[in-house]
């Protein structure tokens, strides 16, 4: 832990940030709270065991798998928010806890421990700065099941600067079911969860088997299969607003097949205009049937060799479309994402001789 920094004061009260997006991945999981001790922000803040998001997922991402946000895309989840802390308890928990670490951090100041103190007190016993909202009494605790405690978030993959805006809002304490006071900036919304669902979300890769088997033959078709399920693959993003109430987005991303560029303009694509439709099973091509005149339904046909240049890169990708709707009442869509990966061919040229 560092020593706190004047920045990370409001009038004499610490700012507090925690930090818990954790990411669980299966089949039809029941929502489960995952939390998590997240490190020092580097800002100044101090990070402790909070509730974060919760994530849910259906759809299988393959031996391939891929995360949506690490394609080309231009959205990315928000740099920080205001969202659910935890009951009276937990935050009791959370604020002594960085009170004890912030007074035994060697050669901590005396201004960081005496506004960590204020901190306290502000929760604990009233303390009220000038300027600054009514001081609690002892975390709330009288109001045990009845609320939570919001506060700020920093986004633990973001490198933006914006990720420190939160950290001027202290927590609040907020009844079950509601959200802070309007106003109150950067409190999480549902296409937030949705950016956080999709950038999540793991869709399979262009893992490509190829139909013969390694080096290609000049005017003989290359059947062409990716090996990976293409279901449509689902995510939801949710936080506890206590009282058994969520705050959910749920994104979906699917793609319709996968276009195939054979890396030569020296070669003939199947279909002809290289898009391999996903078929009914969620599989893209297919292996060969065994027919020598069979033309494949996903493949290409390359009508010179790659002796003395190198092999051909055969790109394969496939585009997500991504949309999502929210708990209340929200929907949209994302800029699609575009997976991809080439794989090298070496073709070859037989000579035949006529007699």
């Amino acid at each position: 832990m560092r020593a706190v920094r004047p920045m990370s004061l409001v009038g004499r009260g610490l700012v507090l940030a925690g930090v818990a997006v954790v990411a669980t991945a299966g089949t039809a999981l029941a929502n489960s709270e995952v939390t998590k001790t997240s490190g020092n922000s580097g800002n100044g803040t101090i990070s402790a065991d909070v509730k974060g998001v919760t994530y849910t997922s259906s759809g299988s991402p393959g031996t391939s798998a891929r995360h949506l946000a690490s394609s080309d895309v231009s959205w990315t989840p928000p740099p920080c928010w205001i969202g659910p802390i935890g009951g009276p308890a937990e935050f009791k928990k959370m604020v002594e806890k960085q009170v004890t670490e912030t007074d035994s951090y060697p050669g901590q100041a005396n201004y960081a421990m005496e506004a960590m103190d204020e901190y306290r007190r502000h929760y604990a016993e009233g303390y009220t700065w000038s300027g600054g909202g009514d001081g609690y009494k002892d975390y709330n605790m009288d109001q045990a099941g009845k609320g939570l405690f919001w506060g700020p978030f920093e986004n633990p993959g973001s490198t933006s600067p914006d990720r420190f805006d939160c950290n001027s809002t202290l927590p609040m304490w907020v009844p079950n079911g509601q959200r802070p006071p309007a106003g109150t900036p950067n409190v999480i919304t549902t296409e937030m969860l949705a950016k956080f669902a999709a950038a999540h979300a793991q869709v399979p890769g262009v893992a490509v088997a190829t139909n013969p088997r390694g080096t290609q033959t000049v005017n003989l078709p290359t059947w062409v299969k990716l090996q990976d399920d293409y279901a449509p693959v689902t995510v939801r993003a949710s936080v506890d607003l206590g009282g058994g109430q969520t705050l959910w987005a749920e994104t979906t991303a699917k793609t319709d097949g996968a276009h195939i560029d054979p890396g030569t303009a020296d070669a003939q694509v199947f279909p002809g205009d290289g898009n391999c439709p996903v078929r009914a099973d969620h599989t893209i091509g297919a292996d060969y049937d065994g027919h020598p005149d069979a033309t494949p339904p996903c493949g290409v046909t390359y009508r010179r060799s790659t002796q003395n240049r190198g092999p051909f890169q055969l790109n394969v990708s496939t585009v997500w479309t991504v949309t999502w709707q929210g708990s209340d009442g929200g929907q949209g869509g994302f800029a699609p994402a575009t997976i991809t990966d080439p794989t090298p061919v070496t073709v070859r040229e037989i000579q035949t001789v006529n007699r």
